[in-house]
């Protein structure tokens, strides 16, 4: 075995370059991982849920207010008009004190909406606009995507329907 000395013309190993590159990949692979936990940690996923088994509970319960629905014979019809502002759901099959529209957006729950419809005449429901947030007629003119729900008063049926918008009539 030989000794290098202060004479011996070879580097030593921190001299050459490949060590260098070899030690990089690890380094940086620690590194990534380190900025993904950090990620993680700091923006955690909101879609996963950890009461998984008590929501696929409350799917089931959500599709016994669909079989009631088709059990009824319920259908409807939602006609909005964007120049008068107006909407009206003519409701088949059954009478209701209030129907209840509800809108979801496909991905930002904070533009989701509840909509209330009162009778005017018979299977005919217009809309009671509450809140300051716009018609629904205007609502339904912009570019979108949208989970509509009806329901009844009591709760105990629903109807619903996935929506591109704009539209200005809607059978469910």
């Amino acid at each position: 075995m030989s000794q290098t000395t202060a004479t011996d013309p070879r580097p030593h190993w921190y001299q050459h370059r490949w060590p260098w590159v070899l030690m990089s990949i690890p380094f940086a692979a620690v590194l990534f991982g380190i900025f993904m936990v950090v990620t993680a940690l700091r923006y955690p996923d909101d879609v996963v849920a950890d009461t998984y088994y008590r929501d696929g509970q409350g799917i089931n319960q959500l599709r016994a207010l669909d079989e009631m629905a088709h059990t009824l014979g319920l259908s409807a019809s939602l006609i909005s008009s964007a120049e008068n502002g107006r909407s009206q759901l003519l409701l088949g099959g059954g009478e209701e004190t209030v129907l209840q529209l509800f809108l979801y957006h496909v991905t930002d729950s904070s533009a989701d909406r509840r909509y209330l419809f009162s009778p005017r005449a018979q299977g005919v429901y217009e809309g009671v606009y509450e809140s300051e947030d716009g018609t629904l007629a205007a609502l339904l003119a912009q570019r979108g995507v949208w989970y509509l729900e009806l329901r009844g008063e009591q709760d105990n049926w629903r109807l619903r329907k996935r929506v591109e918008t704009p539209i200005t009539r809607l059978e469910f």
